[in-house]
């Protein structure tokens, strides 16, 4: 096994001085300079105390470049240097490099000396005010660095290295590292100058040029802004609230051109600022890097070379080379232990050599792992996306010359939908139509395995085929199937969720048009089936489900028949309650989430703690327990969903009803009662609250004042007559 060669960094930080600088002077000799390592490592050592070999490292550094540089990069260079490792030497180094750099400007003199580059002061003090006063010119503008008070140079005295200034409260003259200590430039589309001293340029800018307007402001907010931000400021200042989102949505597009802003996020943009302009491989680069799937490393290269057509320009040969090492690294990582996760990743590594039109696409890796495959059934039913999925398919032709056809015919029931298209037409092609009808055959025999094979069905074949069964059927059997999945505990999420959406779509591609002709083929006892079974089952959305209903009422318009009214006694859709009741149901399903359940999780916990679960009785009592809270829990949820408020005004006391209070007297005289008719959560016999869903209340519905009933209170059969009805929600108010 290899080891990579060891990082300057990593020497400084363990203070492997020797080593380190046996590898600075190879870097040196060979001209394989990594800057920013090399700036860092010496940070790195001055930061551990080791500020003479940080320094005699830095000088060996600016005499190599001395050969083969020229004075203003020499320049550049030393200002890198001499911030991570002052020294003498390198301070007279930068003085004599300003004094050659700078020749004709006869200020520089008396300004490296304001600066005290070449006494004291502070190297960073010293270089502000030599970049600052060197740069500065006779109405420029400037931002104060205590306060963000504007101001603007009315006139400057380089020689006397003096500059006067008018700020919103007069005028006042600097010298240069007074003036350098005090203030930044800014430019003049700076927005804090803007602000102060131009606002009617804003408003022109907001109409004429809103991109330069944003360049403005992100570099006065630290090259970044988002636009609730950006709304902030110029809302409804110079925009008024209620044309903002017209205004943002057209400057978007405008600032999207701009090579120096990144435009990201959608409800919530992020506007982020480059200064040496974003490149299209600046923009895929970060977007490469946080991908966690081949799936979204394939999205991301379409991505890439899509922008580039639209852009008119070449992809860089060097950002193709790195994706396809980084593809290649992954594919090396996983090939051995997961050839599934190394096959998807070599299929984006040949999507990635196609679009660039590099290296033999006909022999990359993808082909060696499908040639290789003990099974490509279990090995391609690992891969879920379809873009990779059907590259898959239309590769092992000539991955495996010798037998794909038989491959082919054993994936196809349990292909994805947008595949079964390419399996079947091909094994038309090779004249293997016997696989074909046997592959056909299977499909029917397994809904759950099969789903997009059956709905490949369902849709209609693009390509000749026999009927392996009628689309009446496989109607019926897909409803029946998703009732099943739906009602089961045992489906997974996962299965469920993909059901859902494949069904829904099939049910309703190219306009319901199958649907539409099988319906219309059925008669009206067949149709009036179909509606039942749709309008109880969950699963198909919200208009898909409503549209389905509507076109088999529209196909066969007999089944329009009067509502019939629902006995509320019988409604096994509806509960009614109190508000006490259901605050009573509330209280215990809270009880369940925040006391027992969490009791029970801790009990499993620690019962598992104690080990050997196969023995452990109080572990198996737990989970027992678990099970009987989470049905409870559902039960409750499920009741809750279908619970109905009663009010004073929704009982009449016409007649016995839900929400009434009764009023019994044996008729032998011995016996008096009072029954409050009520829901099953208000129920409390000892208190005479009944749950109109119990025999007796049934026995008692619909009976008026005055009519006599045969009872068992629990003494026995007895004969009473309702003597009054009252409001029972009346009564409890009172």
């Amino acid at each position: 096994m290899t080891t990579s060669s060891p990082k300057l960094t990593d020497l400084a930080n363990r203070n492997e001085i020797q080593a380190l600088e046996d590898l600075w002077m190879d870097m040196l000799e060979s001209g394989r300079e990594d800057r920013e390592e090399m700036l860092e490592a010496l940070a790195i050592l001055t930061g551990n105390g080791k500020d003479q070999q940080a320094g005699a490292l830095a000088w060996m550094w600016l005499e190599t470049e001395q050969e083969r540089c020229k004075p203003d990069e020499l320049l550049d260079l030393v200002r890198e240097l001499i911030v991570r490792c002052d020294t003498d030497d390198l301070r007279q180094a930068i003085v004599e490099l300003y004094q050659k750099v700078y020749a004709d400007r006869p200020e520089i003199a008396k300004l490296i000396d304001l600066s005290g580059l070449s006494g004291s002061k502070s190297v960073r003090r010293g270089l502000r005010t030599l970049d600052i006063c060197l740069n500065v010119k006779e109405g420029d503008f400037l931002v104060s660095r205590s306060d963000e008070n504007a101001a603007k140079v009315v006139s400057a005295d380089p020689e006397g290295c003096l500059y006067t200034i008018r700020t919103a409260h007069g005028e006042e003259t600097m010298d240069a590292d007074a003036l350098a200590l005090a203030y930044d430039v800014a430019k003049a589309n700076d927005f804090r100058v803007l602000l102060q001293m131009d606002p009617a340029a804003i408003q022109n800018m907001i109409e004429d040029d809103p991109t330069s307007l944003v360049l403005g402001i992100l570099q006065t907010h630290r090259g970044r802004i988002d636009s609730d931000e950006l709304a902030h400021m110029l809302s409804p200042r110079f925009i008024p609230a209620g044309d903002w989102k017209k205004w943002w949505s057209k400057a978007k597009a405008d600032i999207k051109k701009c090579p120096n802003i990144m435009v990201e996020g959608k409800a919530r943009t992020i506007l982020t600022y480059h200064a040496q302009g974003q490149t299209l491989d600046d923009e895929i680069l970060p977007q490469w890097q946080a991908t966690e799937t081949p799936h979204q490393r394939l999205a991301v290269i379409e991505a890439y070379f899509r922008e580039a057509r639209n852009r008119q320009v070449s992809p860089d040969p060097k950002m193709i080379a790195r994706l396809r090492a980084d593809q290649q690294t992954r594919i090396n990582l996983v090939r051995t232990r997961a050839p599934y996760e190394a096959l998807a990743e070599a299929l984006v590594f040949d999507r990635l050599a196609e679009h660039a039109a590099v290296g033999d696409q006909a022999g990359g890796p993808a082909k060696e792992i499908l040639s290789e495959a003990p099974d490509h059934v279990a090995l391609l039913a690992t891969i879920d996306e379809h873009p990779l999925y059907l590259r898959a398919i239309a590769l092992l032709k000539d991955a495996r010359p010798q037998d794909w056809p038989e491959i082919y015919a054993r994936l196809l029931p349990l292909a994805h939908r947008e595949a079964c298209d390419l399996i079947a037409q091909s094994l038309i092609d090779a004249g293997r139509q016997d696989l074909l009808n046997d592959a056909l055959r299977q499909i029917p025999t397994d809904f759950t395995r099969h789903l997009d094979a059956i709905c490949w069905l369902w849709r209609g074949p693009d390509v000749h085929i026999p009927e392996v069964m009628p689309p009446r059927e496989i109607l019926l059997r897909l409803l029946d199937h998703l009732g099943n999945l739906t009602r089961s505990e045992l489906t997974t999420p996962d299965v469920l969720r993909h059901a859902k959406a494949e069904i829904r779509a099939s049910l309703s591609a190219a306009k319901y048009s199958r649907f539409q002709k099988v319906i219309s083929e059925m008669d009206a006892a067949m149709a009036s089936t179909v509606h039942r079974t749709i309008d109880r089952l969950d699963g198909l959305g919200e208009v898909v489900h409503a549209d389905l209903l509507r076109m088999i009422i529209h196909t066969h318009s007999e089944l329009i028949v009067p509502r019939k009214r629902i006995d509320p006694w019988t409604d096994e859709n509806t509960i009614y309650c109190t508000q006490a009741g259901m605050k009573k149901r509330e209280e215990e399903l809270n009880h369940l989430r925040l006391v027992k359940i969490p009791e029970n999780a801790r009990a499993i916990g620690e019962a598992a703690a104690r080990g050997d679960l196969s023995e452990n009785s109080e572990y198996k009592f737990a989970l027992e327990e678990r099970d009987l809270l989470q049905a409870r829990l559902l039960r409750i949820q499920n009741e809750l969903a279908i619970g109905r408020l009663l009010t004073v005004n929704d009982i009449s006391t016409d007649e016995v009803g839900i929400g009434t209070r009764v009023a019994l007297q044996a008729v032998d005289g011995s016996e008096r009662r009072d029954m409050a008719i009520l829901g099953p959560w208000e129920a409390d016999v000892e208190r005479g609250v009944f749950n109109y869903q119990a025999p007796v209340c049934m026995k008692l519905r619909g009976l008026r004042a005055g009519d006599t009933v045969e009872l068992d209170m629990g003494s026995g059969p007895r004969s009473y007559r309702i003597e009054a009805i009252s409001n029972a929600l009346e009564s409890k108010a009172s």
